[in-house]
């Protein structure tokens, strides 16, 4: 899906299917409550799905959440991004192949973005420790997870990298 070329009149040039981005940096990015609560089989809502775990604490997280990733991406250079994992009520999260537990999903500070299968889009965020820094974002150690890159808001003891191991 985001496939780096480098760098065209000092912009991120990636090949997203068949067509090139020319990503500015001054578009905004706009991941909305609705991509974050969609379940990625059917589509539903699962605020709807799962009232009772969608409280105003999590949807307090998730807002708080997606104005950090929308930003952290901006500053990327990346102009579209694709939820594949958001919110996940107990129910779904007890169902999910190596979730933790505890997952940050659960309480709305965390969210999983779709990645090509040699990982462009996590190798970029990774490459750049310091904006994980500047938005207090954690990624999950890229040799766990599979087309897809994982990114929260947990608390950690810090370290320069950012990353961390599930």
């Amino acid at each position: 899906m985001y496939r780096m070329y480098g760098l065209y009149q000092g912009k991120f040039i990636f090949k997203v299917s068949n067509m090139c981005l020319y990503c500015k940096g001054d578009k905004k990015m706009n991941i909305t409550l609705d991509d974050y609560t969609k379940d990625p089989q059917t589509g539903a809502d699962r605020r709807l799905q799962y009232p009772l775990d969608w409280t105003p604490e999590v949807q307090a997280n998730a807002i708080k959440l997606l104005k950090v990733i929308n930003s952290f991406l901006t500053e990327l250079g990346i102009e579209e991004a694709t939820v594949s994992s958001g919110f996940r009520p107990l129910a779904i999260n007890n169902k999910t192949l190596h979730a933790a537990k505890s997952s940050y999903h659960m309480s709305g500070l965390a969210v999983d973005l779709k990645d090509n299968n040699i990982q462009d889009l996590g190798k970029l965020i990774a490459s750049r420790p310091d904006l994980l820094k500047k938005y207090n974002l954690w990624l999950e150690d890229l040799n766990h997870t599979h087309y897809w890159t994982h990114l929260d808001l947990g608390t950690r003891t810090d370290r320069p990298s950012r990353v961390f191991l599930p």
